[in-house]
């Protein structure tokens, strides 16, 4: 009897897999010669614009990773600039996810990327309570889960309801820029809100992400080595416009 919604829900899976496009319908590369520093990403149904951005951007975005976990890459991929704008057909919605098989055809087409995989041991902070205890407070009662982090000028304001340390450790690995491992053995859903300033040289003299982690939330990131996940770019070249 229970077959019956396992085989509906995989069939509903393989639906939207055919439904996903499998590439770009049309790209278009030019060379940015601007010399701004900012880059805009614009995303509507069908249509993914992307402005003044460094290949290495567009890497990362096509594998999901952190700029450290691009190894072996030429030095003008983090400097060289390009305007891409793609589009799908029939104005298909895509997520970070489904845009990412896309990208990394669009760089093995257009930028002849060559890549393999390899796991490495990596510089890591790993997260873990502090002696005394972490300061989470389980959720209780209704509400919907929410992790938002906004911006406060300087600061970074991460709000969280019924949320997780999994994807807390996600965030915090933005925000590190290191990869950041869950050592806490916390599994439950929490209430908390972590405040910190992310640019040690601005005038606000909030805490740390460091130290806002240990007053504020009781855990505390280590320094420590283990094997992360690497994209080795093997062979890539500078696209022609058009």
């Amino acid at each position: 009897m229970r077959r019956a919604p396992v085989f509906a829900a995989a069939l509903l899976i393989a639906r939207l897999a055919a439904q996903a496009p499998q590439s770009f319908e049309v790209v278009s590369i030019k060379a940015n010669k601007s010399g701004a520093a900012a880059s805009e990403t614009d995303t509507t149904p069908g249509r993914l614009n992307l402005i003044n951005v460094t290949p290495l951007s567009l890497l990362l975005r096509a594998f999901g990773v952190l700029g450290f976990q691009i190894v072996g890459a030429p030095g003008w991929v983090a400097t060289d600039r390009y305007d891409v704008v793609a589009a799908v057909p029939d104005g298909a919605v895509l997520t970070d996810q489904t845009r990412q098989p896309l990208l990394q055809q669009m760089l093995a087409e257009r930028w002849q990327l060559r890549y393999h995989r390899e796991t490495r041991i990596m510089p890591v902070y790993s997260l873990v309570p502090m002696e005394e205890g972490h300061k989470l407070i389980t959720h209780a009662g209704p509400g919907e889960y929410a992790m938002k982090v906004e911006l406060a000028g300087p600061r970074r304001v991460l709000r969280s309801t019924r949320g997780n340390v999994p994807r807390l450790v996600e965030i915090l690995t933005g925000a590190a820029g290191r990869l950041v491992t869950n050592d806490t053995g916390l599994n439950g859903e929490y209430d908390f809100t972590l405040e910190w300033v992310q640019d040690a040289g601005a005038a606000d003299a909030g805490p740390s992400l460091f130290a806002a982690l240990r007053e504020q939330l009781g855990l505390r990131l280590v320094a420590a080595e283990k094997p992360s996940p690497v994209i080795v770019v093997d062979h890539i070249e500078r696209p022609s416009d058009n």
